[in-house]
């Protein structure tokens, strides 16, 4: 399986779980959008594919995984409940409802799977990285839950417990790129410098990172980055 990131839906085992999962709720949920240039595509659009989830398939989806969640051992790295994370992501990305029961459940879920190191060997990729981890916990935090699509595409300010996006911040402000990494993006200087005791411990310029890989892949690169 390859990686191209360390977000969600950056790599090919979650968007293999968004074809599955699409496929038990009846309906595109990746590409959701209608390609009226593509005969074949399968979106429905944003508002069909919203309705479709909030009409009783996003709760029957969020039991059915979640039954077999609870049956992941202690020993599983958290397959199961990634497929709850996968879901309810996919369902944020369309503004769907998703009911208090399963935020409370998803709350506590996410923090039992096994997050991979940066480079890891395809079959002991759990398919969870920092990243995407991070990713989550905001979205969690940030889900407005009133129809509102949530983008992970985004860039979001890094500090814990902020996730401002560019259309957060007030008129005439950006986020701002560390000038070290060029990754990690800030609302201001403020979150930037509660955040540097964290950040600093990853923090590598992009020459760093691929003298990193290259050290760690030997001769060849591996696609699961």
């Amino acid at each position: 399986m390859g990686r191209w990131g360390e977000g969600l839906f950056e790599g090919d085992h979650d968007l293999d779980e968004a074809s599955y999962i699409s496929e038990d709720a009846g309906i595109e949920l990746y590409h959701y959008e209608i390609d009226e240039k593509d005969p074949e595509s399968l979106g429905k659009g944003l508002a069909a594919t919203r309705a479709h989830l909030n009409n009783g398939v996003l709760d029957r989806l969020f039991e059915q995984y979640s039954v077999k969640a609870n049956t992941d051992d202690e020993n599983s790295w958290g397959n199961e409940k990634l497929r709850l994370v996968i879901l309810a992501a996919l369902a944020m990305r369309v503004g769907a409802t998703i009911s208090s029961k399963y935020m409370d459940l998803l709350r506590t879920s996410y923090t039992q799977i096994h997050v991979s190191p940066k480079y890891s060997l395809p079959l002991a990729d759990s398919n969870f990285r920092a990243p995407g981890k991070v990713q989550f916990e905001t979205a969690l935090r940030l889900y407005k839950n009133d129809g509102t699509p949530y983008s992970f595409d985004v860039a979001r300010c890094a500090a814990v417990g902020c996730g401002k996006a560019h259309d957060d911040l007030d008129d005439g402000k950006k986020l701002l790129r560390c000038g070290k990494c060029k990754v990690a993006s800030y609302c201001g200087k403020e979150c930037q410098t509660a955040h540097w005791k964290e950040h600093k411990r990853v923090c590598k310029t992009p020459a760093q990172v691929e003298a990193d890989l290259r050290r760690s892949s030997g001769p060849y690169v591996m696609l699961n980055v």
